[in-house]
């Protein structure tokens, strides 16, 4: 059976005029002025930053306690301010972030993965406290957010928009992970969609076409459909390039193939591709390494670029992802 996603936006904010998916988009700010004549102090709130929510990772103590820190200090601002379980059942928290107009993550890059895929759909911007290992994408250490977060509800910082991956996913088929109760979900992506075997190590028969036409034919263990924001991430594990994060492209990675070699390929952020699995073991379709799908065999799953971007809130100027490349890949 072939299940092909539907296409079209499901809802969000309007992008700023000009905006394009992947661009680097200067927020704009309109910021509450000081009331007093010849004051040079900044703005304590900047209007478009005054609901924020402060989401914790449950099995972490100091991310909680940061978080209420965060929280009073932020409404000791005169903004609002949300304390929320970044790891509550998915369908009950994507309820409670409607109305924000940004949010911070507490935890690691798997913590912000989750946040950025929940708010893209509605236009939310989200920046990541790390209580992590790498931090890729949660870019504050938690000594330094206590500082950072006033700065960022005063207006400082960009939204950076980052391609997104849509899969077709049965519904009905989900093995593991969190879908919500209704499972009507986007099967959205922030960093990778990986089609291939389940929990039985035997190789899967895949074959691939993109925009329609027959690519190849090899067997693997699975095959990694990331986005620039992923190629640091399962793809780069699996022998994949790094790509910039503000690069329109697909980066397409084969996990053990055979027959050896099949290359990793980068291909046009606008490609549709279609993975046929063959295989007499259970596989899988994973979203992110969160959500994992039972894909049938003789089944066709379709991946291609979501409707709209994530957004991240980010602090510096966007060549720091080279620094930060260095920095993250040295502690390995």
């Amino acid at each position: 059976m072939d299940l092909s996603p539907e296409r079209g936006y499901s809802g969000g904010r309007a992008q700023p005029a000009g905006a394009r998916r992947g661009s680097v988009v200067v927020a704009t700010i309109e910021a509450v002025q000081p009331k007093a004549r010849g004051m040079t102090t900044a703005p304590v709130v900047a209007a478009r930053r005054r609901e924020v929510g402060v989401l914790y990772h449950p099995r972490i103590d100091a991310s909680r306690d940061l978080a209420a820190e965060l929280v009073s200090l932020i409404r000791d601002r005169g903004a609002e301010a949300r304390l929320l379980n970044a790891w509550e059942e998915r369908g009950q928290l994507a309820g409670r972030l409607v109305g924000l107009d940004w949010a911070v993550a507490l935890g690691g890059d798997g913590t912000v993965l989750r946040l950025a895929g929940l708010l893209a759909s509605i236009g939310v911007p989200v920046i990541g406290v790390n209580y992590g290992r790498l931090g890729f994408l949660a870019q504050i250490d938690a000594a330094d957010a206590r500082d950072v977060i006033p700065r960022v509800l005063a207006g400082e910082g960009e939204v950076e928009e980052r391609l997104m991956l849509r899969a077709a996913c049965n519904p009905d088929a989900l093995v593991e992970g969190d879908a919500g109760p209704d499972h009507t979900a986007p099967y959205d992506a922030v960093n990778d969609v990986f089609v291939g075997r389940g929990k039985v190590a035997h190789a899967v028969r895949m074959d691939l076409a993109v925009d329609g036409r027959p690519l190849i034919r090899f067997a693997a263990d699975g095959v990694i459909v990331a986005t620039p924001t992923g190629s640091t991430a399962y793809s780069l594990s699996a022998g994949g390039p790094v790509v910039a994060p503000q690069m329109q492209a697909v980066i397409l990675t084969p996990v053990v193939p055979h027959p050896v070699p099949v290359r990793t390929m980068v291909l046009p952020a606008t490609s549709v591709i279609d993975i046929r699995v063959q295989t007499e073991e259970q596989a899988i379709c994973s979203l992110d390494g969160q959500r994992h799908y039972a894909v049938p065999n003789g089944t066709t799953v379709r991946v291609q670029a979501a409707p709209y971007p994530a957004r991240f809130l980010r602090l510096g100027t966007p060549d720091q992802f080279y620094q930060t490349l260095v920095e993250r890949l040295s502690r390995w």
